[in-house]
């Protein structure tokens, strides 16, 4: 489960705030300082890596509560699509 502990509120209007979850890559930067920018991409590659079409976007309001929003839908996206982030996983691991 990915949770809140961590996230920089004020580092997103910055570099933003990377991370993954069991093949679940995800990307989290406001460019506007309005809205909240997340999205999510299959491993094994960073951001700046996966293809656009290999990426999903949402956006929530660059806010504490935003922020909130953005881990609830990051959690449903991993259920919703777990045998997609699995796959990446196992390709991951076999590939090492």
């Amino acid at each position: 489960m990915i949770t809140k502990m961590g996230v920089p509120f004020n580092g997103l209007a910055g570099a933003g705030f990377s991370g993954s979850y069991k093949g679940m890559r995800f990307f989290m930067k406001t460019y506007d300082k309005e809205n909240i920018s997340v999205f999510v991409y299959p491993e094994p590659y960073n951001f700046e890596n996966t293809k656009d079409e290999n990426k999903e976007k949402v956006e929530f309001p660059y806010t504490h509560e935003g922020v909130d929003q953005c881990i609830d839908w990051l959690n449903q996206k991993y259920i919703d699509d777990k045998d997609k982030w699995d796959e990446a996983f196992n390709s991951r691991m076999n590939a090492e």
